[in-house]
């Protein structure tokens, strides 16, 4: 019969405060700024991506005995006009069916997208790693996925367009280093 490693985090007792000290802890390590609420376990933040500035949140809420809720929305800064919101939807539906972490929403009454990130489990198995994950894969796909989006907000661009590989321009031939007569 195996022993059962004690883990330092078999001693602590989980709440919504050290829960959310999982993403404290990360954006402090990443010298990141930062502002929170003191009535609720939400952290705010904001992202400069490669082509536009964002703000995200991170979320720590308890759903059960020790299971806890942590979630990364990041929140697009440009909302979806009336009469672009068929083509952002369809774009979101197909960003979606590709990805296999998070998804994209929105809020068909305003135009607001966001991306989600975020998994339920038991406070005793929350590492510094899974804080650091989820914030990492919310902002990667976001600065990934953000060009697109904008493409179908604002231009004549069809989703199924937006996202089609970019053409790559073709490598020049090399110059030979000598010549052959």
């Amino acid at each position: 019969m195996k022993k059962r490693m004690k883990k330092e985090s078999d001693q602590t007792e989980f709440t919504e405060e050290t829960v959310l000290a999982f993403f404290v802890r990360h954006l402090d390590g990443l010298k990141w700024k930062y502002h929170r609420f003191a009535d609720r376990p939400v952290l705010f933040c904001g992202f400069n991506g490669s082509d536009v500035l964002w703000d995200f949140n991170m979320v720590a809420r308890q759903k059960s005995d020790g299971d806890f809720l942590l979630a990364v929305s990041s929140f697009i800064p440009n909302k979806a006009r009336p009469e672009r919101r068929a083509a952002a939807s369809e774009l979101l539906t197909r960003i979606n069916w590709e990805l296999t972490l998070g998804c994209f929403e929105m809020n068909y009454a305003d135009g607001e997208i966001r991306f989600r990130t975020s998994m339920i489990m038991p406070g005793a198995d929350i590492t510094d790693a899974i804080a650091e994950h989820l914030v990492r894969s919310n902002i990667c796909i976001v600065d990934e996925r953000m060009p697109q989006i904008m493409a179908v907000l604002y231009s004549n661009v069809t989703p199924e367009d937006a996202l089609k590989p970019k053409e790559e321009k073709p490598a020049a031939a090399a110059e030979p280093r000598f010549d052959f007569n």
